[in-house]
Order: C-alpha cells, then sequence, then structure tokens
C-alpha cells in the first residue's frame, strides 16, 4: 500500500505514542472555568477564550501524553499593558485569584484544579476515563501499557520559576506534587533566572508590551542552587524563555548528568531571534540525552510572520534533525497558552496533519515515531526521578 494513502498515514499516526511536550489546557481551566470534556471552538484568528487541547480535540488527534502546562500569571503582565487592569473590574474576583495572591498559592491550586477537570473526564458513550494523571514514570507506563479505550496520560510540568516564590523548598514540594519539568524562565525575571524578550509584534499596540530584556543576564545564585535542586531530585530541567547566558550556564551546571529540553522552541538559523536556540546548543541538549521541541507558534518558527505554519515547523524539525540527530526532537505545541498557532494546524485535533506532511518530506515510519513520542519517552524515564 503506498505511504501517501490515507489509510496508511492514519495507521502509523494511531500507532505512533504521541506526545506533546508542552500545552496549556489549565489556563482555560482556571482563568475561563472551560470544563476539558466539552468541545469547543478553536478559532483560526487569535482568540484567548478558545480552547484547543479539550480532551475531545486530545483525542481525535490521538494524543496519549500531555505534558499539561501550569503556568500562574505573572503580575508584571498587567504593569506592562494598562488596558488589562480593566479586567481587575470586570473580574474582580478572578483578577484577586490570580493576582492578588503568592505565585506558589496559584500554581498549586492550578493544578488542583487540573487534576479535578481529569477525574471528571469520564466519556458519556463509554463511561470510560478520557483522561488519567501520571505522578511518576510508574503510573505514565501503566496508563501507556493499556490495551482498550487508553486514556490519555497527563503529566504536570510547571512554566516559569516564579512559581518557587524564590523559596529552594519548593522544588522538592512541587516535585512531590509529580511535577516532571520546570520552566526556568517565562516572560519577567523571577529572581532564579532571566528571560528573553517574550512578546509578538502583533501584540505591542496601545503602548503595551514594549519592555526590553537585558539579554547578558543569566542565572542568579539561587537559580543555580534550583539547577543543582532539580538534578538531585530527577526533575527535569527546560532552558525555554532562559537568556543565552542563563541556558549556557545551565548546559555548564548540569553537564551530562540528566537530559535537558527545549519544551517550545525554533531554530535561530532560520529565524534569528534570542529566544530560538543556536545550532551548538541544539547539539549540547542532544548530547545531554535531552530533546529539542519544535513550537507551534509561527512568530518563533519563521523570520517573516505568515498565517500557516506547517511548512516551518516541518522545516524547523528537519534542521533540529540534521544538527542534533533524530533521536533528539519532539513537539511541544504551546497550545492555548494565550498565542496565536498556524491556521493550517490550528490544534490538537488536526496533529494527523504533521504525520502527513512528514510522510510526504519522506521520514521512516521509525522516524515519525520517535518524533512524536518515543524520544519523548525516553527522556522521561532517563531524566525524570520520580519512578518509585
Amino acid at each position: 500500500m503506498p505511504a501517501n494513502s490515507a489509510s496508511e498515514w492514519n495507521r502509523i499516526h494511531d500507532e505512533a505514542i504521541i506526545v506533546d511536550v508542552h500545552a496549556h489546557p489549565s489556563l482555560k481551566v482556571s482563568i475561563f472555568n472551560r470544563i476539558l470534556t466539552k468541545r469547543f471552538s478553536a478559532t483560526r484568528a487569535f482568540n484567548p477564550f478558545s480552547v484547543r487541547t479539550d480532551f475531545p480535540k486530545l483525542k481525535a488527534g490521538s494524543v496519549d501524553v500531555l505534558w499539561s502546562t501550569v503556568y500562574a500569571p505573572e503580575r508584571e503582565i498587567h504593569d506592562e499593558c494598562k488596558w488589562i487592569k480593566i479586567l481587575k473590574y470586570l473580574m474582580p474576583c478572578r483578577w484577586k485569584k490570580v493576582f492578588g495572591r503568592p505565585y506558589f498559592e496559584v500554581t498549586n491550586e492550578m493544578m488542583d484544579q487540573m487534576e479535578k477537570q481529569v477525574e471528571k473526564s469520564i466519556d458519556r458513550k463509554t463511561g470510560k476515563p478520557m483522561a488519567k494523571m501520571a505522578y511518576s514514570v510508574r503510573e505514565l507506563d501503566e496508563i501507556l501499557g493499556q490495551e482498550n479505550d487508553r486514556p490519555i496520560a497527563v503529566i504536570h510540568n510547571i512554566e516559569g520559576a516564579h512559581s518557587l516564590d524564590c523559596n529552594l523548598d519548593n522544588v522538592q514540594h512541587y516535585f512531590d506534587r509529580g511535577v516532571a519539568y520546570l520552566s526556568l524562565a517565562h516572560f519577567n525575571a523571577n529572581g532564579i533566572a532571566h528571560p528573553c524578550f517574550p512578546y509578538p509584534e502583533s501584540i505591542q499596540i496601545c503602548g503595551c508590551f514594549l519592555g526590553d530584556r537585558d539579554l547578558t543576564l543569566g542565572l542568579t545564585e539561587l537559580g543555580e542552587l534550583v539547577v543543582e535542586k532539580m538534578v538531585d531530585l530527577g526533575m527535569i530541567i527546560d532552558i525555554t524563555h532562559c537568556t543565552p547566558p542563563a541556558r549556557k550556564r545551565v548546559y555548564d551546571i548540569v553537564g551530562d548528568r540528566m537530559p535537558i529540553i527545549a519544551s517550545h522552541i525554533g531554530a535561530y538559523e532560520i529565524n534569528p531571534s534570542a529566544y530560538n536556540l543556536k545550532d551548538w546548543e541544539i547539539k549540547k541538549i542532544a548530547e545531554t540525552g535531552g530533546v529539542v521541541a519544535v513550537i507551534f507558534m509561527n512568530y518563533w518558527l519563521m523570520p517573516h510572520e505568515t498565517k500557516r505554519g506547517l511548512n516551518y515547523i516541518a522545516r524547523t524539525l528537519d534542521h533540529f534533525i540534521n544538527v542534533g540527530g533524530i533521536d533528539h526532537v519532539a513537539v511541544g505545541t504551546d497550545y492555548d497558552g494565550f498565542n496565536d498557532p498556524p491556521d493550517d494546524i490550528k490544534d490538537a485535533s488536526q496533529l494527523g496533519k504533521l504525520t502527513q506532511r512528514l510522510i510526504a518530506e519522506e521520514y521512516s515510519e521509525k522516524a515519525i515515531k520517535k518524533i512524536w513520542g518515543d524520544n519523548v519517552l525516553r527522556v522521561i524515564h532517563d531524566g525524570w526521578g520520580k519512578k518509585e
């Protein structure tokens, strides 16, 4: 049967373990009270109220493992755009919950809310759960070992070390809660690591989101202790959003002791943003046994942004593979992260389009399965210490 037939690409996609390394359904649950068992619209245009990773869409896209990204919105966001403060008066209770409490409290509550969504994810047709939390490698393996009506394995991760509230002991707390990886940086300096400039030009309007970031700054002293603590525990380190000096310091501290990941990122040689990885960094992450995961956001993928991005997703993957090898690439969509994904692969139900494209690019079935999940499963087994 020819590899480009509909039944063949469907077979490859269904047989692959599909892992999304970075997506944000918990944001939509916590801020907009979305119920993930419902199927929501996912528009082509930017829409913060849409949901691109509800459970029906994840199932339709054959997603087996979702690294659910918990992000407590940083208070500096409303300082960088005065218009956001209108929400303080339109949604006073929600505003207080998000911006009026310590990040540690907000992060834990967001994890609680995501866990409740997973607990209630019963498929009305089958009566079986659509998703199940995995708090350890053992629990993940048990879920993936199920042959019939297998639920989506949901694993916690945290974006932004501001969620630690500058308390080293909180690394242990999150590890004990089943957090598999922590992204050290995000939008603003957090006492741990310094970030790259995070905002696309398309939202820099009406005086909003214009503040610069100092790219010469790296990890703080506390940040170095956090990295060492994560290595000791077996919590995977994500260097996405970190400045180049912060990333370099992480590589130096970790060495080859555990896999490092870049959970949602592009290639500097394709789009020369400081956010993206240079070739030597792709090689360095590969040397640790880690993965670099392509982001589904055109602004970071391409030098001149367009609406359709599948071409650049494929091109970026190809670059990652040529530099770091087929064993060190993955997919981190960043769906539901208040971003604008490509119109031609706009939500989790359409992930099969990437499989089609990889087949058209003459990737082998084995290579496609590595890209989608096999590589990440290796990192989880090698890097996540809570194996029990």
